[in-house]
């Protein structure tokens, strides 16, 4: 299992698994193109909480859970490919409710900050925190959201507790040395890329591990463990 599959619960549907694809998929484009949330502030990730959706949802029968999972994932993905987030919204207002039982806490949040509502989201990821406390995807958005509202330190909090529950997850590293780039922390950047460079490599992510070695060595072209990494990617692909 690759790290990106942690948190994917084993027997799941075969939609679950499309919408998981979908999200691996789209980790390796923000890895390749760059500092995509700063790019993109409209389209901020989304699809984790897609797939989230599908897994805690405590519908009472099985039947209808199945049934109601596909149309709250029908209703939402569509929203999102049209970038709707008015209609998110919407339908994080009416089911959200006091304890948020179809978990969309994420997707709702997500929305809200594309929309330009940041403190409302945050209170909204917040709220959900404080009830599921070890959930990493909260804190990873959490730090999106900061992150594309140039809050870099609250961002680095956020990718910090990540990091603290989900030490093989690779992406608050990408992000975190992204930050440290910008802030002008060059040995730090160095050192959070270079930590994401090891369990890219370890997974068998060639791609990613060559464009953050590249991300390295244009900060440090004498960077001896990244010219490594380098050259065993390239070696692998021949």
């Amino acid at each position: 299992m690759s790290f990106l599959q942690v948190g994917h619960n084993k027997g799941s549907s075969d939609i679950e698994d499309r919408v998981w694809q979908r999200y691996c998929q789209y980790n390796r484009e923000i890895i390749n193109n760059g500092k995509l949330y700063k790019q993109m502030t409209n389209k901020i990730v989304t699809i984790a909480s897609l797939a989230i959706i599908f897994c805690s949802c405590n519908d009472t029968s099985k039947s209808q859970q199945v049934n109601n999972k596909k149309d709250d994932l029908e209703i939402l993905s569509e929203a999102y490919e049209k970038g709707n987030w008015d209609l998110i919204i919407s339908i994080g207002d009416t089911l959200i409710g006091e304890d948020d039982p179809k978990n969309i806490s994420i997707l709702y949040a997500e929305a809200l900050a594309a929309k330009g509502k940041i403190e409302k989201a945050i209170n909204v990821l917040n709220k959900k925190i404080a009830n599921k406390p070890d959930d990493y995807y909260l804190f990873q958005t959490k730090g999106n959201i900061f992150y594309i509202e140039d809050a870099y330190d609250s961002a680095i909090v956020s990718y910090d507790k990540v990091i603290e529950m989900r030490p093989t997850y690779a992406r608050p590293y990408v992000y975190e040395g992204e930050i440290y780039t910008i802030i002008g922390e060059k040995q730090k950047a160095i050192t959070r890329y270079m930590e994401a460079v090891r369990l890219f490599a370890d997974n068998g992510f060639i791609d990613e591990v060559q464009e953050l070695c590249n991300r390295v060595l244009s900060i440090d072209s004498t960077n001896v463990e990244a010219k490594g990494y380098l050259e065993q990617a390239q070696v692998s692909q021949e």
